[in-house]
């Protein structure tokens, strides 16, 4: 199949392309990435030291000589809805799209564009977190779980759409929120690659799972928040996230959906 991988220029959305090329080699890939995002000059501090924390494992990993070849040759696409981002995504001729991190609402022209559709990976448990930094809310209200969901996109809603695969896994309060966030797309990428054979081989996708409940929205967290979570002893980035990366190494080959 020909898979056009949507992302950003972060170490989860990185991890989580290589780690789905190594598992199944035998696609072709494209990468569009969002490219730079408007800076918010009025940003919390801790939320620029997390931004940079990210931005240093990225480089690393990006460093890496056995990283898959599509992942060098990211193209940014920060309009996809526009006639030129639709024309570069048909040009892609893609049989299915996979979103992981990538920093824009598709709309129906452009998810129209695969004949398979559209698939996103959200870090958080839906629909009860959805939108920005689903784990750092997670943690903050005490949540036993964090966990990663695989769901269609079908259109212009925020992590909305049917839901194919829910992986859970025990929060960490006591390791970083990025290490937590890291820590679920192993999994995720599993899930990833079970729908990817499915649809190669001509399945339906478990979709019907939509989880119950209408959940709720989060943005990124203000001064409160972070102040909150701070109080709470809790932490956005300790240091030992890199050591984290370095043990995973990459995604296992087996695994089921949850």
């Amino acid at each position: 199949m020909n898979i056009v991988l949507l992302g950003h220029d972060d170490i989860a959305s990185l991890f989580a392309f290589a780690s789905l090329v190594e598992m199944r080699p035998q696609h072709r890939y494209r990468l569009f990435v969002s490219g730079p995002l408007e800076a918010d000059t009025d940003a919390p501090p801790a939320l620029a030291e997390l931004a940079r924390a990210d931005r240093a494992l990225f480089d690393a990993f990006r460093s890496r000589p056995d990283l898959p070849a599509p992942l060098l040759a990211g193209v940014p696409l920060p309009r996809p809805n526009s006639p030129e981002g639709l024309a570069a995504l048909a040009a892609a001729a893609p049989d299915l799209v996979i979103s992981v991190r990538y920093r824009r609402i598709l709309r129906e022209p452009a998810i129209a564009v695969p004949r398979l559709g559209v698939l996103n990976l959200h870090s958080g448990i839906l629909p009860d977190y959805q939108g920005v930094m689903a784990t750092f809310w997670a943690l903050l209200a005490g949540e036993p779980e964090i966990g990663c969901t695989l769901h269609r996109i079908v259109d212009a809603g925020i992590d909305t759409g049917p839901v194919v695969a829910i992986e859970r896994s025990p929060a960490r309060p006591r390791a970083s929120y990025l290490a937590n966030v890291l820590s679920l797309y192993p999994a995720g990428v599993r899930l990833l690659a079970l729908a990817v054979d499915a649809l190669a081989a001509g399945r339906a996708l478990p979709a019907s799972r939509k989880a119950p409940g209408a959940g709720r929205y989060y943005t990124a967290p203000d001064r409160d928040a972070l102040a909150r979570f701070d109080a709470a002893r809790l932490t956005l980035v300790d240091g030992s996230e890199a050591d984290w990366l370095e043990s995973c190494g990459g995604a296992s080959k087996n695994g089921g959906y949850s």
